[in-house]
């Protein structure tokens, strides 16, 4: 997986570097999470890879999958990616593209587990707590997990906060058995 990302990284930042130029961040945001999901539908992603296939060909076929959406800019995009057998990293380069977009935008997503659901006000004060911690706006996601027991786990990139009851009996385990 981080092979994949490091592979993705170069075409994301061109990607959003020209995105940039162009102030046309969020059409390109679009267009790579529909190329991205054409490339993890299997039926889609067996066709694109038959040998038969010219990276040009790879490319029209991408072209009609975006309709109105292609434009030269991203048809240039696609050939360089075909015609070095990157066509599969499109997922990988859609994520790291978003996330260099929230950099830029000064926001963080922000995944949030809790073991029970919780209610707007409790969203709000942690959402608030993240802002100051992090230093910029976050955009928050919540999702149930009831396997950790109780407490929350927060993701915001590469940082986790793990305050649940799963990770403190999990601690707790391993200094009875060291």
């Amino acid at each position: 997986m981080a092979e994949l990302l490091t592979l993705a990284r170069p075409y994301a930042k061109a990607a959003f570097a020209y995105a940039s130029e162009q102030n046309a961040t969020d059409d390109w945001s679009n267009v790579l999470q529909m190329l991205s999901a054409a490339v993890q539908d299997e039926a889609f992603f067996a066709y694109l890879n038959r040998p038969e296939l010219t990276p040009a060909e790879q490319v029209s076929l991408f072209v009609k999958v975006l309709g109105e959406q292609s434009s030269v800019s991203v048809s240039n995009f696609l050939t360089l990616l075909a015609e070095n057998g990157r066509l599969a990293l499109l997922p990988e380069i859609e994520t790291e593209y978003e996330q260099l977009k929230s950099q830029n935008n000064n926001t963080v997503d922000v995944v949030i587990e809790s073991a029970f659901p919780l209610d707007s006000v409790q969203e709000q004060k942690l959402a608030h707590a993240l802002e100051k911690r992090l230093n910029s706006a976050v955009k928050v996601s919540v999702e149930v997990n009831p396997a950790l027991i109780a407490g929350v786990v927060i993701r915001a990139g590469d940082q986790v906060i793990d305050d649940s009851a799963l990770n403190k009996l999990e601690k707790m385990r391993t200094r009875l058995l060291a």
